[in-house]
């Protein structure tokens, strides 16, 4: 009961506060059992929930967009791309070879954005 109940904050947080993640996976994980689209849920709660949420980091739909082009361009580490599939793997949903790829491209792209935005942030606090 209490996953369960944590799973749920860590959902409701993420829809609040980041409301353009929601929409890429909306966008790019949308299927008919939408298993693709929870397994992408529960791997964005981990990635900007976690235990420790990302602070006041939010992302807009121009980053993700930037995200999704660098990974589909090859420009993320495969490491994590093992990593993360590694994580679907282990998910209590079974997903088809084209839907992994799919959940596992939307969440690289989330934490390029991710690692974007904290690099431009900390540029404009070493600048100031």
């Amino acid at each position: 009961m209490y996953e369960d109940a944590s799973a749920d904050r860590d959902v409701s947080w993420l829809a609040i506060r980041q409301p353009a993640v929601i929409r890429l996976l909306e966008t790019e994980l949308r299927s008919p059992d939408n298993d693709a689209f929870a397994a992408g849920l529960e791997l964005a709660s981990r990635v900007l929930g976690g235990k420790v949420p990302l602070g006041d980091l939010r992302l807009d739909h121009r980053a993700l967009t930037t995200g999704m082009a660098a990974v589909r361009a090859g420009r993320c580490d495969r490491l994590m791309v093992q990593s993360l599939r590694d994580q679907i793997a282990e998910l209590p949903v079974v997903l088809g070879r084209a839907e992994e790829d799919a959940v596992a491209t939307v969440i690289a792209a989330v934490i390029y954005a991710v690692l974007d935005a904290s690099v431009r942030d900390l540029d404009d606090q070493l600048v100031a």
